[in-house]
């Protein structure tokens, strides 16, 4: 009788140790998601600063002169 519980209590003790395995690997995966979307996010956002660096600093004539310039058929 005693061989039988121990054996009951060793299957139940795998099960939840099992289970939480699961459960620890899932969250250790959903940290590394969503770190990496932060990095990603960060990074985005840096380059969408570079890219309108030109329109922070200059005014609108000197922006509708750089485009002029630009997109103008040139002879």
């Amino acid at each position: 009788m005693i061989k039988m519980y121990f054996f009951i209590l060793t299957g139940a003790f795998c099960t939840v140790f099992y289970f939480y395995g699961i459960n620890v690997g899932k969250s250790k995966c959903e940290k590394q998601h969503y770190q990496e979307q932060i990095i990603l996010t960060n990074n985005n956002t840096q380059q969408q600063r570079n890219l309108n660096e030109t329109v922070y600093k200059t005014g609108a004539v000197d922006i509708r002169r750089i485009l002029r310039d630009k997109y103008t058929i040139k002879e």
